[in-house]
């Protein structure tokens, strides 16, 4: 008998440490490869989204040529011509890498891109997207199996081309959108207006403006209760524009948000480890709550009580609209960015390649 109680006792040890060799984490790696340093996320439903990054960041080669015409849409800050021009020539077409899935996140395909040096993206939809990269602004309308060169990703400035000049892209709407850098020549904004087919709309903010409307950029996000106004998150306060950027009107009582999101009845801002509410008008703000972190870097939400926030390290959810928050498991790597299109369904993605997902029916 004895002998018995023991080998059953030591079958559960041995079962116990099994499962603490292998948890079961709420989050699970769904990673498709372990190269690509994943950087972006965005899922349009529970089913379709795409994931970005870079796989290096060799040197870019230049190449110039006197007074180049007929070059697509070139912006000049000063209206001065180029007297010698430079275009981008990059040999490392496979650097940028995008995958996407139509499953919600269970299985992922690469996307063929005709560029390399990724820099940002944003798709309007399932089908229409923009994607931002060293050379040009980029343009899908049947989900990524075809792109179109619309734009040079460069200005003019003091008689030559600065070539690859901006960092982020948002188009908040088909014929609405926004290109943006925090770091020309050095470190100065210029935030400019596009339409779908990237022609120029506007000149926002950029360095020769003395002083410039808008210094430094970080976010920007379209307003789904006025679908016409959009929200430009700065180093200094939350600003309110029409979709093409004119006149931006500072919000009273706001901070340097890092990031925004909009749950369906609110929004909520970020900022630093202070949790901001807002009501659906995003006009009126008021700080509801301290985050459970040092420093936090990433928000989204999906549903009204639906809040995720994060360090790049660990995840923490609210279920209450933010007063609370508990952290959620996962395997411990690093994560760049996360996306809730539902409470149902989350991605969350990271350097080597990771992507990670969550679902709450399964």
């Amino acid at each position: 008998m004895k002998k018995l109680l023991f080998i059953l006792t030591l079958l559960a040890m041995l079962s116990c440490k099994k499962e603490n060799e292998n948890p079961k984490y709420e989050w699970t790696d769904v990673s498709p490869e372990s190269v690509t340093y994943f950087r972006d996320i965005q899922m349009l439903n529970d089913n379709v989204g795409y994931v970005a990054g870079t796989i290096s960041n060799e040197p870019t080669d230049l190449t110039c040529t006197q007074n180049l015409t007929g070059v697509t849409c070139q912006i000049s800050l000063d209206n001065t011509i180029p007297d010698l021009s430079c275009i981008v020539i990059d040999p490392l077409p496979s650097a940028s890498i995008m995958y996407k899935t139509e499953d919600g996140g269970k299985s992922w395909n690469q996307v063929t891109l005709p560029f390399s040096k990724y820099k940002h993206m944003s798709f309007v939809d399932e089908h229409l997207g923009f994607v931002l990269s060293g050379d040009g602004l980029y343009k899908t309308t049947d989900g990524g199996q075809n792109w179109q060169k619309i734009m040079e990703n460069s200005v003019i400035y003091d008689h030559t081309i600065k070539s690859n000049t901006f960092q982020k892209v948002k188009f908040t709407g088909p014929d609405n959108g926004f290109l943006y850098t925090n770091y020309f020549m050095g470190g100065s904004c210029i935030l400019v207006s596009v339409n779908g087919d990237g022609a120029v709309k506007k000149v926002i903010s950029n360095p020769v403006q003395i002083p410039a409307p808008i210094s430094f950029v970080n976010g920007i996000e379209c307003n789904p209760v006025h679908p016409e106004e959009v929200f430009i998150l700065t180093s200094k306060n939350l600003f309110m524009s029409n979709a093409d950027g004119d006149n931006p009107e500072q919000i009273p009582n706001t901070y340097p948000y890092e990031k925004i999101t909009y749950t369906g009845k609110s929004w909520y801002a970020l900022h630093a480890k202070i949790l901001s509410k807002s009501n659906p008008e995003g006009k009126i703000w008021n700080n509801i709550s301290t985050l459970p972190l040092s420093y936090c870097s990433i928000l989204t939400s999906a549903g009204e009580d639906w809040i995720c926030v994060s360090d790049k390290t660990g995840i923490y959810l609210s279920e209450d609209g933010g007063l609370k928050f508990r952290q959620m498991s996962k395997p411990g790597v690093e994560i760049n960015e996360i996306c809730f299109p539902s409470p149902k369904t989350g991605i969350a993605v990271g350097p080597n390649g990771r992507i990670l997902r969550y679902s709450s029916a399964e």
